[in-house]
């Protein structure tokens, strides 16, 4: 593939543009207002659910436990106090629970000290109920029977309420949601508002509030903020680049013009076809396309300016620009929305949102600055020719043009080191790990995660946990002792688990039994030995019986209504990735052990996170290998050999493989947001290779030797190699004073790969291609000779 050739028909290009310039703008504008008419309907949405494969045994799990036992999300509230059996306490805790019942959107029931259920004797045996059904008693002596008879309870102490009655739970049920991303959000702020009013202000308790729901829509006000702040310190990085690197009105302008309206076209398009944004990855492709469109148009001034200084003959300028320019930067644009369209590979909604709209934004931004820079350009006054000694070069091209000789004198040496760089990378990239802890995807800098924080300091704190679900087809089959008899000892087996919390000694593992057991002692007047579940069918079928009739919400729970359903409910202490796999390996092998003829599954946060593992490895894999091949693909076609394209390959994965070494060697995980990092960097990387190979190809085809197309190559274009990486990593840099600590990830990884990259550009690239010569043999004599 001849590069004049090619350089020829952009040129045509060019001149064709200058000739037509107004239609072109006209068709541009008209296209600009119909995507946009599209933000109206412009929305976003995310959700945990959103990051497991459609299909998946774990989401056919998850929804099938919905179906079971209703909505698996709750607005929990941990209250501190001297004593939380207190009456000034308690009517707090009720009247809280009351308002959140009545004003927060899908509220099904509120379970705390003042409303559970428990088993008390009567006359006629026992009853389940409330403590508290007749309300909170004034007489001190009466509130301390109900107090000492609450703790008491086995089942309740250091579950719901702390051994030392400091700390409670409250938590609030709620029922299935409609739109998951937007339903969740609105019962998250929802309660908010009733937690946080000045009526549950005091210096006599502290609340602290957690949940999926309620932590979801902090975390979403969070990302929204985050977004905004990055955008705007875009915004101004990106127009103080223009200032100092172009100079010029036009030069400035019409970047930021291709930038606004490439993002909002792109974007708008999404509202017009009714496909919703992903709010937590919806910087990136921003702040890319910001990025990107400065690039692409220095590329363009740049060129022109050089021109421009030999000649003084504006158009004509121009047109020499997009001749040089314009095959470069096209296919700069292929490779870079290929290796982001690779996320498609994923199957994952985020991943395939972000792959598509990003690779759009690319597109996009490409083609206002194709379009606007040289017309905004040919505008003007012709003027006399710059004199100068080396061809229209500025005092920093000719810097460049020396590195260019060195790097030629010692590309053996410069190729030797690369590769020592390359294999210190290795045992780090093995080091790395997978691990979706939510805790530190966020980090510790943001406010509601350092609150969470405190609350799993406590003895009550949790957030992470999973459910056993055994089922079993025939129905009643829980109403049989031996079923009980072996959920119980269930039970026990996860208690023992290397990463379930135990409080006190006591593992947090509970189900159904710890109630069968609490009637069955009150039945039994109240004898601590009768804590146990009846061997006798009939006494337990009585006692679910009576369960039912005293508070069949309560009992159906964790029971299903057909009685051929349980689940064991586990909370652990920490995520860890490998070990929370462990130990849901361990525990579906010990439930299978117990019930094997019952189905077994485990669901809920951690299980779902641990299938999330699994997903982020695959995908990367897929898209990271999708990217590498397909790149791989259009260097070969576009130089027209194989052995050209795989050496131009090279210094394209020493970034790769050096974000791999960092991420492994400082034990940075591998989350959804930094698996992203490395296939995006690679559809970057390529474009300053690109560059060069191509200008070196360009001036071998016109008679140069390898020696003096590589140093003729790094005066033309070096420094706006280096710029716009400079450029790049600017906008990157924006994500490193973020609090959100997997967006501080972003930013520093891209840096470290963007300026690994180009080091590998003006070294490793040069150096290879004067060492190997990988062109076809008839301009390789030529050069040669």
């Amino acid at each position: 593939m001849k590069v004049s050739k090619i350089n020829l028909f952009f040129r045509k290009f060019g001149e064709a543009q200058i000739k037509h310039r107004k239609l072109c703008l006209f068709i541009l504008i008209a296209w600009t207002l119909i995507c946009i008419s599209g933000m109206r309907n412009f929305r976003t949405e995310s959700s945990n659910s959103d990051w497991i494969v459609n299909g998946s045994e774990i989401k056919k799990n998850s929804d099938h436990f919905k179906e079971v036992f209703g909505n698996d999300q709750y607005v929990l509230v941990l209250v501190q106090a001297d004593d939380v059996f207190a009456p000034d306490v308690l009517n707090m805790i009720d009247r809280l629970g009351e308002r959140l019942e009545t004003e927060v959107p899908f509220a099904d029931k509120v379970t705390s000290l003042t409303t559970i259920s428990i088993p008390i004797g009567d006359e006629e045996g026992f009853e389940v109920k409330s403590p508290f059904d007749d309300g909170i008693p004034s007489d001190p002596q009466e509130l301390a029977e109900k107090k000492a008879f609450i703790m008491s309870r086995e089942s309740i102490v250091n579950n719901l309420v702390s051994d030392t009655a400091k700390e409670c739970w409250l938590s609030l049920k709620l029922n299935p949601f409609k739109n998951e991303s937007e339903d969740v959000t609105a019962v998250g702020h929802a309660a908010e508002k009733v937690i946080m009013s000045d009526e549950f202000k005091s210096d006599r308790w502290t609340l602290m509030p957690i949940g999926s729901a309620y932590t979801t829509a902090e975390k979403t006000d969070v990302i929204t903020k985050d977004f905004v702040s990055r955008i705007g310190l875009g915004f101004l990085v990106m127009l103080i680049c223009l200032i100092i690197f172009v100079r010029s009105v036009s030069g400035v302008i019409v970047p930021f013009i291709a930038t606004i309206f490439s993002i909002a076209t792109v974007l708008g398009f999404t509202g017009l076809i009714n496909v919703p944004a992903d709010s937590d990855m919806m910087s990136l492709p921003v702040l890319l396309g910001m990025a990107l469109s400065i690039g692409y148009a220095l590329h363009y001034i740049n060129a022109f300016k050089m021109h421009f200084r030999q000649t003084g003959k504006r158009k004509e300028s121009v047109i020499e620009a997009v001749g040089e320019s314009g095959w470069p930067i096209l296919f700069t644009v292929i490779t870079t929305a290929v290796s982001l369209l690779s996320f498609l590979f994923a199957n994952i909604r985020p991943m395939i949102w972000l792959g598509a709209v990003a690779s759009c934004v690319v597109i996009m931004v490409y083609i206002y600055v194709v379009i606007l820079i040289p017309i905004f350009l040919s505008y003007g006054k012709d003027r006399a020719p710059a004199k100068f000694e080396t061809k229209g070069a500025t005092k920093a091209d000719l810097v460049f043009e020396n590195i260019g000789k060195k790097i030629v004198k010692r590309s053996k040496l410069v190729t030797i080191i690369s590769v020592l760089v390359i294999a210190l990378c290795i045992p780090g990239l093995l080091k790395m790990e997978v691990n979706m802890d939510y805790l530190k995807f966020m980090g510790n800098k943001v406010p509601f995660i350092q609150r969470i924080e405190k609350v799993l300091e406590t003895k009550l704190g949790n957030i992470y946990s999973y459910d056993v679900m055994i089922e079993f087809d025939e129905e009643d089959a829980f109403k049989n002792p031996e079923n009980m008899f072996a959920l119980d000892k269930l039970e026990q087996d996860l208690g023992k688990l290397q990463l379930t919390k135990i409080t006190n000694g006591k593992p947090r593992v509970r189900s159904i039994t710890r109630m069968v057991k609490e009637m069955y002692r009150v039945f039994n007047g109240d004898n601590p030995s009768f804590y146990k579940i009846p061997e006798e069918q009939d006494m337990l079928t009585q006692l679910l019986f009576f369960y039912e009739i005293s508070d069949s919400e309560a009992l159906f729970d964790e029971l299903s209504e057909s009685y051929n359903a349980a689940y064991a409910h586990v909370e652990i202490s920490d995520f860890n990735a490998n070990k929370i796999v462990e130990d849901i390996t361990a525990a579906e092998l010990a439930a299978k052990k117990y019930f094997p003829t019952a189905h077994i599954s485990v669901v809920g946060t951690v299980a779902e996170n641990a299938a999330m593992n699994e997903t982020v490895v695959k995908s990367e894999l897929k898209s990271f290998g999708a990217s590498f091949v397909m790149i791989a693909i259009l260097l070969i076609i576009v130089f027209s050999s194989i052995r050209t394209g795989l050496i131009t390959m090279i210094p394209n994965i020493a970034p790769v493989l050096l974000i791999g070494a960092v991420m492994g060697y400082s034990h940075m995980p591998l989350d959804e947001m930094t698996m992203m990092i490395m296939p995006m960097i690679l559809g970057i990387a390529v474009d300053d290779t690109i560059h060069f190979s191509n200008h070196i190809k360009a001036k071998l085809e016109n008679g140069k030797s390898y020696a003096d197309a590589v140093t003729e190559s790094f005066r033309e274009i070096g420094k706006t190699m280096g710029t716009t990486t400079f450029i790049l990593c600017a906008m990157f840099l924006m994500y490193c004073f973020s609090p959100i600590t997997a967006m501080f990830r972003i930013g520093l990884l891209s840096i470290i790969g963007l300026g690994s990259a180009l080091i590998a550009d003006y070294t490793l690239t040069p150096a290879l291609i004067y060492l190997t010569k990988p062109l076809d043999k008839k301009t390789k004599r030529r050069a040669n000779s």
